[in-house]
């Protein structure tokens, strides 16, 4: 449709020339002042095709697009305001609004950011292991395990929320009271809170046990048999907890 809408203008136009060659005045051949224009263009270019508007210049230079994009990728979390001034310490006077709409050019898209845990090599290492050891599990299987952690809870404050710009596909690219509960597939136990600037120890970790893990499992399982499943972390790994859960167990 907007190919034959275009022949039908270069048309119009060819049959105006035609006129305005034979003689004819503007004004003769039709009062408007689009047939002023398409003669104008057609005395000065000596073509009916119009002339295609340039648009407004465009502030700022290749060079000076990719500084800016060496500029966000240093810290994805900088503001469109900040790297405003940052390109105009370097010699580009540009508004936010023009930043935004460099970054989007480059495929840097402004969204919240993801929030996920902070891996080392060894926890990477560490995680492989253990799905490779038990990918053969079924829900079954998951569903006689029990698991215990601790989470951070911020009361007051910052949500904690932030933006950053990344691209498609960068979303996982490379706050305090503490709760400390456990959970199964047949349900969850009550939290045991540690007040702020209480640090979870040995001691205090086998009185969660004791008071939140023993009375879940007979909740939960009575006589069946169960695995209890907790991270590596230094209280948790301790002489005394591993001899206390031997004995459990032996129970």
């Amino acid at each position: 449709e907007d190919r034959a809408g275009d022949q039908s203008v270069m048309k119009t136009r060819a049959v105006i020339i035609a006129l305005h060659k034979n003689g004819l005045t503007a004004r003769k051949i039709a009062p408007q002042s689009t047939i002023y224009r398409i003669i104008k263009n057609f005395k000065e270019r000596g073509s009916i095709v119009a002339k295609k508007a340039q648009g407004r210049p465009r502030k700022t230079s290749k060079r000076q697009d990719s500084l800016l994009k060496v500029f966000q990728l240093r810290n994805r979390a900088t503001s469109s305001a900040e790297l405003a001034q940052e390109w105009q310490q370097a010699g580009v006077s540009a508004s936010p609004r023009t930043v935004r709409r460099r970054l989007l050019e480059q495929g840097l898209v402004s969204r919240r950011a993801a929030k996920k845990p902070l891996l080392s090599r060894k926890n990477i290492r560490d995680r492989l292991i253990f799905c490779k050891r038990y990918r053969e599990w079924t829900g079954e299987d998951w569903g006689k395990v029990i698991f215990s952690d601790e989470s951070p809870f911020r009361l007051f404050g910052t949500s904690g929320k932030q933006l950053v710009r990344r691209r498609r596909g960068e979303r996982y690219h490379q706050s305090r009271l503490m709760p400390t509960g456990c959970f199964s597939a047949k349900g969850v136990s009550s939290l045991t809170v540690l007040l702020k600037n209480t640090a979870m120890n040995k001691e205090w970790y086998q009185n969660v046990l004791r008071e939140q893990l023993l009375p879940t499992v007979q909740e939960q399982f009575g006589d069946e048999q169960c695995l209890f499943q907790h991270d590596g972390a230094p209280c948790h790994k301790t002489k005394v907890i591993t001899n206390w859960l031997r004995e459990q167990n032996r129970d």
